[in-house]
């Protein structure tokens, strides 16, 4: 149970902006901190997921500098990765006028790579020096840094160098989570950062309101506009979860406030969001923290079921409640971290409450129809089954992109 505490303390993380061009900063920084020089030219090998995510996505501060090149250029004059994720949060004047002085020399080369999981390998050419720095397999996972061409030794408290391990089958199983949630409750640490997570992410949710004006909806439109506000560049600081602030965002906010017009208590809230931590880091498990799909609706989506039904007493209906919900989102491909995300957190949410309503009533839909299976797990599986094939997606939607 150790090992699965520290799995989801790693998964939580604050954030300023989103997460894909906060994980290029970040790695740019470590360049800018041991370079010491005026760099003359770089080198940024992205894979193409996270390249689609940053491309869009604004930056806290920065106004319209948007994608990866301004995330590389900020992240490298400000040198500092001991911020990691919330590197943006100290965005300023000067950072920003020494950033458009680089990026009107044009010294960057991007090169697209086609490879299953985060890569962003970033190599800082200057005239005495070069500095070469690489994460893989986690935003924050720096599992290379070299000067001149020789390794040098990473600071513990900078970088996450190790590889998360896979979850265990008896964790796909409902029946399992109460006793599961009662153990995750129980450690200090973890509970402290749950809070601090609510905190952060209802103070976004309330931030957000000034975006959506739109009578009706409740708990979808406060996800939709703390993830527009995020997606917009705003500066306010989200906790992310499995590697997004935007699924951070949807699968605490819908059970936070679902719980607190109820009045069931801080144990209660904390113990349901738990349960949404959870699934949405098994989903993620299957389909990456940068993946094909929407990951604010696959995995977050799913959390927020488990967390009202954990709040409801009504674990038993998981199963059918999620097929419920996969049979309306299923097929939504991502096409980038953008404003239109807050659409997709909208759907999330209401689809979830849509899907527990149903099942509540008694109606799910059979594991026989389409992808479906007959459990949780089952479905999840077949689900999986897609994702190289949506991948494909990803090519064209690179091309229209860079056409635009």
């Amino acid at each position: 149970m150790q090992s699965l505490k520290n799995i989801i303390l790693k998964s939580l993380e604050i954030t300023s902006g989103c997460t894909e061009p906060a994980a290029i900063a970040f790695c740019a920084s470590l360049t800018g901190k041991y370079l010491q020089e005026t760099p003359v030219s770089f080198t940024l090998a992205i894979d193409q997921r996270t390249y689609k995510n940053a491309f869009a996505a604004g930056i806290p501060g920065a106004g319209d500098r948007r994608g990866s090149e301004w995330a590389l250029l900020l992240g490298f004059v400000m040198a500092s990765p001991e911020n990691r994720l919330s590197i943006f949060a100290n965005l300023d004047p000067d950072a920003l006028a020494r950033a458009d002085q680089l990026h009107s020399s044009e010294l960057i080369t991007v090169e697209l790579i086609d490879t299953e999981g985060l890569l962003i390998d970033i190599t800082a050419f200057g005239r005495n020096r070069t500095v070469q720095a690489r994460i893989q397999g986690g935003h924050t996972r720096v599992d290379l840094l070299k000067i001149n061409g020789d390794d040098i030794q990473l600071d513990q408290e900078t970088v996450n160098q190790e590889a998360v391990e896979p979850f265990s089958d008896a964790l796909f199983v409902p029946e399992n989570w109460p006793k599961v949630i009662d153990e995750l409750y129980s450690d200090n640490e973890l509970q402290q950062t749950i809070r601090q997570g609510i905190a952060y992410n209802m103070a976004a949710a309330l931030h957000g309101k000034k975006y959506v004006h739109a009578d009706g909806g409740g708990l979808e439109n406060l996800v939709m506009g703390a993830i527009y506000a995020r997606m917009n560049g705003d500066p306010i600081p989200v906790m992310s979860c499995a590697g997004s602030g935007n699924k951070g965002l949807t699968c605490m906010v819908p059970i936070v406030s679902w719980a607190r017009e109820r009045t069931m208590g801080e144990e209660k809230e904390i113990r349901a969001v738990l349960m949404s931590v959870l699934l949405t880091n098994l989903i993620t498990s299957r389909f990456g923290e940068v993946s094909s799909v929407c990951g604010a609706q696959y995995a977050a989506g799913a959390g927020v079921i488990g967390g009202i039904l954990y709040l409801q007493n009504k674990l038993d209906l998981f199963n059918g409640a999620y097929n419920n919900f996969v049979s309306a989102i299923g097929g939504g491909f991502c096409d980038g971290a953008k404003g239109s995300c807050s659409m997709r957190g909208n759907v999330a949410v209401s689809a979830a409450f849509n899907a527990i309503n149903h099942a509540r009533a008694g109606f799910t839909v059979s594991g026989r129809d389409g992808f479906l299976g007959n459990n949780f797990r089952e479905t999840l599986d077949h689900l999986a089954r897609y994702n190289p094939l949506v991948a494909r997606f990803e090519l064209e939607t690179i091309k229209i992109l860079q056409d635009k």
